[in-house]
């Protein structure tokens, strides 16, 4: 098959190793052959609407972009594998974080505590990793503490296996940060039928 002049194409002012790697390139194309006709139905190249505009981000903001997303995404996904999805409406004023301890490490906790300007002090607990206790009339137990001793009862609630726990609670007495009477809080395992309370929380 004949084609177009190589020399012609080219030249001949170029290095010797360059004219060897252009002449087989040429010779490659040159024995390929032509391309295929084309199709009736690819013929005419595709219209654009030139009616849509189509936004595009330079490149180190399109990457920005994408690692804010997954990012966000990341910590939505947390969130939502520790408390769910459910919604609530408290009002918290402060928050405190517990973690579990011994075989139940794992587990995490907060505590929501409310307006403390009326006579009981709303609070909501939220739990994941505690185990439910399945003999009736066991349950967990949250209590506030000063140096280790267990001083005062929040409230009692039991979880529900592979679902974070919410319960509301309320006490009638100060939990600020400005009261001197507690430093810390435990939740405790009560089982029916034992006198033994061990620890599985606290802060």
């Amino acid at each position: 098959m004949t084609g177009p002049d190589f020399h012609e194409l080219v030249g001949d002012d170029l290095p010797e190793e360059e004219l060897a790697r252009l002449r087989r390139a040429h010779d490659l194309l040159l024995a390929a052959g032509p391309p295929p006709e084309l199709s009736p139905g690819l013929e005419q190249p595709p219209t654009l609407d030139t009616d849509v505009v189509v936004p595009f981000l330079p490149r180190r903001r399109r990457g920005r972009g994408i690692g804010l997303a997954v990012a966000v995404g990341v910590l939505a996904f947390m969130l939502g594998s520790l408390w769910g999805t459910e919604k609530h409406d408290f009002d918290a004023d402060r928050t405190v974080q517990m973690h579990g301890v011994g075989a139940h490490r794992s587990a995490l906790a907060s505590i929501e505590i409310g307006d403390e300007s009326g006579e009981n002090i709303p609070m909501v607990i939220r739990v994941r990793g505690l185990p439910p206790l399945s003999k009736r009339g066991s349950f967990y137990e949250l209590l506030v503490t000063s140096e280790g001793k267990q001083l005062a009862s929040c409230g009692v609630f039991n979880t529900k296996a592979g679902e974070p726990t919410q319960v509301r609670l309320s006490v009638p007495y100060r939990l600020g940060k400005d009261q001197t009477w507690y430093d810390g809080w435990v939740v405790v395992r009560r089982v029916r039928g034992s006198d033994d309370a061990p620890v599985v929380m606290t802060t």
